[in-house]
């Protein structure tokens, strides 16, 4: 026998003990464990007290035959994976049958020879080894490949925590903090003084969402940084959202964000902008174009701070403070039905007003002067005045762009001005101005100076082109939509002016249609 096959235990069952003396013989030196059953009910007995590696059942028995023995051998757990070898006088193909039918694996006919079941006994042992062996693998197989699974999440974490760590650690770096402090808000109006202390006291209540209202360009966001930079979240990030740029099937994902295989094009785990923004702020600019739908799921995530992603199951608890901006009147949107009363009030907690340009007396000069001077040291050269000439101009200009227009104006000034002083004919101011050309002739008695207004010819044609050609020096080349932005044009007079000087030699075409541009010639 198989050495490993030593220590095995086979229970005889046989009510002949002639029948038992030739097997416990011929089975002595085998080195098995042999225990003996003359009948079925001590077999069942015995198979209880010790479970038996084999089993050698005779079927002719009184009381419970061979097959009634092994039925119930195969109906308790303890037994049911024991080979049963039947033996019997009887070879008929009916008795097999019926002897397979009932869990038996073998079947060996009386008179026994000693070698077939050695044999046999041998073949069986030795197939209930490999399978035990076969099961130890497994389990290995399975607590290697538990393990193994435990640390591909481990490492999937991992990577999901240094995925988020460097999307927090791009939104912030130690100059943009210095940066959007409140010193940098420039003004010594009485509004902006005002402005300027409720931007202090909300810097000491980190925990309280922020509502800020004024019309486009008057500085929405940069208020809203000066409050989070203030705040003791400054160390975390500020993540400025446009809401009314999310595309509407994209708007769950970029607000929660999807595990991979979420939808189509989710080839990867995606951090939303609420975990991006955890223990910071999230600016959410232009709440008032939130589609209804995503405004309930919005409302979801704020009452009870917990963010799912989409496709996921795991949801995850986030602290943010919201910071909303909007040019738009929300009560009368909430009045239409059109926007949320319930996610108003939420977002709400304190609201504040930004006070247009036009309304901040005596702020026009100072901010002036100041974008003079940051757009001359991004612009590699030395900063210069402002006449009064221009100043009195810009003074009496109405702003429909407030601040944002001023810096435009400056910058684009900066560029006409070609290192000289800023003086009227380098403004561009888009709409008519009120009563300014007899000051600015009064102040400038040199030379005349057209009324600075959209219809000048010489500010639509020398400045815009002098502005275009400087602009392709200094980045390397200028297109439709960057000259639209330079000089606050639609696109058909960007594109006119463009092909001017492309056809004057002054610049060269690159590339067709919409990726076309232009660089110096």
């Amino acid at each position: 026998m198989h050495t490993n096959q030593h220590n095995s235990v086979v229970l005889i069952v046989d009510d002949q003990p002639d029948n038992l003396d030739v097997l416990v013989n011929y089975l002595a030196d085998s080195g098995l464990e042999l225990l003996v059953a003359t009948s079925g009910s001590e077999a069942l007995e015995l198979a209880c007290e010790r479970t038996p590696d084999l089993v050698l059942l005779d079927v002719m028995m009184p009381e419970l035959d061979g097959f009634q023995v092994c039925t119930q051998l195969k109906v308790n757990p303890n037994t049911a994976t024991t080979p049963v070898i039947f033996m019997s006088a009887y070879s008929d193909t009916a008795r097999r049958l019926e002897g397979f039918k009932v869990g038996a694996i073998d079947f060996v006919t009386k008179p026994l020879q000693r070698e077939e079941v050695l044999a046999r006994i041998q073949a069986h042992l030795t197939i209930v080894e490999q399978q035990k062996l076969l099961q130890a693998k497994n389990q290995q197989l399975e607590i290697l490949n538990a393990q193994l699974t435990s640390e591909i999440d481990k490492r999937q974490q991992a990577e999901s925590a240094r995925d988020l760590v460097d999307e927090k650690f791009t939104s912030l770096t130690k100059r943009e903090a210095q940066h959007w402090q409140i010193e940098n808000f420039v003004g010594q109006s009485q509004s902006v003084i005002h402005l300027i202390e409720e931007v202090r006291s909300l810097q000491f209540a980190p925990n309280t969402n922020v509502l800020v209202l004024g019309e486009s360009g008057t500085g929405k966001e940069l208020i809203s940084r000066a409050i989070h930079y203030g705040s003791k979240r400054a160390t975390k990030p500020f993540i400025a959202v446009n809401c009314s740029a999310i595309p509407a099937d994209l708007a769950d994902a970029e607000l929660f964000g999807h595990i991979k295989g979420a939808y189509t094009g989710a080839t990867a785990d995606r951090h939303g902008y609420f975990v991006q923004a955890d223990g910071g702020t999230l600016f959410l600019d232009e709440i008032g174009d939130m589609p209804l739908a995503l405004q309930a799921k919005l409302l979801r995530v704020l009452e009870d701070g917990i963010v799912t992603p989409v496709g996921g199951r795991k949801s995850q608890k986030v602290d943010v403070r919201i910071v909303a901006a909007t040019n738009i009147n929300l009560q009368e949107k909430v009045q239409a039905k059109e926007f949320r009363q319930d996610l108003f009030y939420r977002l709400a907690g304190y609201q504040i007003s930004l006070p247009a340009l036009r309304e901040r007396t005596g702020d026009v000069s100072l901010l002036a002067q100041k974008f003079v001077s940051i757009l001359a040291e991004q612009m590699g050269r030395e900063s210069c005045e402002i006449s009064v000439a221009a100043l009195n101009a810009l003074n009496r200009y109405h702003f429909p762009g407030n601040v944002r227009e001023l810096k435009n104006m400056m910058e684009y000034a900066l560029i006409a001005s070609r290192g000289q002083n800023i003086d009227v004919p380098h403004l561009h101011f888009m709409q008519p101005i009120d009563d300014v050309a007899s000051e600015v002739i009064n102040n400038t008695p040199t030379q005349a100076i057209p009324s600075p207004t959209v219809s000048s010819d010489l500010f639509n044609n020398q400045n815009q082109e002098a502005m275009l050609l400087e602009h392709a020096k200094h980045q390397g080349k200028i297109d439709n939509t960057s000259a639209q932005q330079l000089l606050q044009v639609d696109h058909s007079r960007a594109s006119y002016l463009l092909k001017k000087l492309h056809k004057e030699g002054k610049l060269t075409k690159k590339g067709e249609r919409r990726w076309s541009y232009y660089e110096l010639a």
